[in-house]
């Protein structure tokens, strides 16, 4: 038995993040394009498309599977993989879904064996160390109340549904089937029909493009109310609503009942240090060594402050000042499911304090202390203002390359307009194309613009506390809460002193309080007319 925590052994027996999170997703997200490419079967009068009531409950799983797996619910998501691809095996005719979604289906069973081992292999590593949580547990709160509104609220859908379906099915038993004639196509979507009695109606079918004016559509009216014969009205999109409110309201039963059951006997417990790493998130250490983050609904006020006010921040950051000494990490005891996903309890001097759920580490889950990176730019070089700093030849040679694979991905997709994911790539170079062409810095008189692939940041120079220097990269930092920006490698080995030096000219003149602004890029309105140009083709 172990004694104490190995902490390399607990942290091989993890399955990496990148599995479910890029391997699943990015799976189920090409199994959905090959399902939805593949060729159906056109609906036609002998063969209407009806609505299929139980694919459509099967619709939940489907889209809960990716979404699940993207916010860590591994089993579950896993689970509601492996189901789908099972109902879509029975339900669905199309045998490019059925291997596409089959063989997610199965990749989802293998992930879940290996997490359900990795998850014996991480207790057991977790040491030997019992405790009983003290006190009773926490009432139940908001989220049993959520549970059952959402369950009222599914419950409601699914008489909706049946009230919805029972009135079109009155509709069909008095209508009359008649030939209606095509007299318009708008929007690319809407078919308006002509019945002989000069009524008209607009129906959104499947494939709107098949429809010709002046073609015969045979429908089936019964007063003001018309349905065409081989795409009746499907109205199951209720039951797939009500479907993803229980099955929410069944995951917010089971996290409570998981989050209760730590008080219902002996836990594993550990005690770690604690670092906060952003609002409301700790990153949990053992011996200098990162372990797991987990949230919390509030500041524990684990440590104090390493920074007094954004001033002696800017001063430190600037090199003026030394950094301040740092104190050592608070400690708590983190006991309950010592396995990434697990519910567990953290407790200060004996009270537990939060519950939450033990996540994995990633990059950006780094600890931010009193050594700040770089070095930082003391010195100034006098500019003209305004003044820009423009990308090297080499991302501006860069830019050219993206723009022809844009151009490239608009004419292949003109004649395989089936392959979508080529008008992505073609977006994505667009977007990358545009940042290359542009300034990466401006500086004026009042400020200093600094230019990101998806926003503008307009930073008044009595907002930014300084500069600081990594290799050929920047890193400027501004704002009250002292956020950071780093640089595209400059080709201007001097934009760093030309920055410091424009700050320190406007901060000798009289400017009134103004504030960090943001706004969209320019990139951002670029890549949506070439979405627009997209669809015109």
């Amino acid at each position: 038995m172990i004694r104490v925590m190995d902490v390399q052994r607990w942290q091989a027996a993890a399955v990496p993040w990148w599995v479910t999170k890029v391997g699943l997703v990015g799976g189920w997200i090409i199994a959905f394009y090959f399902a939805a490419s593949a060729n159906e079967v056109p609906c036609t009068a002998a063969q209407p498309c009806e609505p299929d009531p139980l694919f459509s409950l099967a619709v939940v799983p489907l889209l809960a599977t990716p979404l699940l797996l993207l916010f860590g619910r591994v089993l579950t998501g896993c689970a509601m993989g492996v189901l789908f691809g099972v109902l879509d095996i029975v339900l669905d005719g199309s045998a490019t879904a059925n291997l596409a979604f089959g063989l997610h289906g199965a990749a989802c069973a293998i992930v879940a064996a290996w997490t359900v081992r990795s998850r014996v292999d991480q207790h057991a590593a977790a040491g030997a160390t019992i405790v009983s949580l003290p006190d009773m547990p926490p009432p139940r709160g908001v989220l049993r109340i959520i549970a059952v509104l959402l369950v009222i609220f599914g419950f409601l859908t699914f008489v909706q549904y049946d009230l919805t379906s029972g009135e079109i099915e009155q509709h069909v038993a008095k209508a009359s089937r008649v030939e209606a004639e095509v007299v318009d196509v708008k929007n690319a979507y809407d078919v308006w029909v002509q019945l002989p009695d000069r009524q008209r109606a607009s129906f959104q079918p499947l494939a709107p493009d098949t429809y010709r004016v002046g073609d015969k559509v045979p429908v089936l009216a019964d007063g003001s109310w018309v349905q065409m014969v081989n795409e009746p009205e499907d109205v199951t999109w209720w039951l797939t609503l009500g479907g993803a409110a229980v099955f929410l309201a069944i995951m917010l039963a089971v996290r409570e009942r998981r989050r209760r059951a730590l008080w219902t006997g002996p836990v594993k417990a550990i005690r770690l240090q604690a670092h906060p790493v952003g609002p409301r998130r700790i990153l949990l250490r053992h011996n200098k060594k990162d372990i797991a983050t987990v949230t919390t609904l509030a500041d524990l006020g684990l440590e104090e402050p390493l920074y007094h006010d954004t001033e002696q921040f800017g001063r430190v950051w600037r090199g003026e000042e030394d950094p301040p000494v740092q104190l050592d990490p608070a400690e708590i005891l983190v006991a309950g499911e010592w396995h990434h996903g697990g519910q567990v309890a953290l407790l200060v001097e004996g009270e537990v304090v939060a519950t939450s759920t033990l996540s994995g580490v990633r990059p950006r889950h780094t600890v931010h202390g009193a050594h700040l990176p770089g070095e930082p730019v003391t010195a100034g070089t006098p500019v003209e203002l305004p003044h820009a700093i423009w990308p090297g030849d080499r991302r501006r040679s860069e830019g050219v390359l993206l723009l022809l694979g844009a151009a490239g991905a608009l004419v292949a997709l003109k004649y395989y307009p089936d392959l979508l994911i080529l008008g992505l790539i073609g977006v994505q170079c667009v977007l990358s194309a545009v940042t290359r062409f542009q300034p990466l810095l401006r500086l004026d008189h009042r400020s200093v613009v600094l230019f990101t692939g998806i926003w503008t940041y307009r930073v008044p120079w009595a907002q930014l506390h300084g500069v600081r220097r990594a290799g050929p990269q920047l890193m400027l930092a501004f704002g009250p809460h002292g956020d950071v920006i780093t640089t595209p490698q400059l080709p201007d080995r001097q934009a760093g002193e030309k920055l410091m030096w424009a700050r320190a000219r406007s901060l000798i003149a009289d400017h009134p309080d103004e504030h960090v602004s943001r706004k969209l890029n320019v990139s951002v309105f670029v890549g949506l007319a070439y979405v627009l140009l997209l669809l015109l083709i």
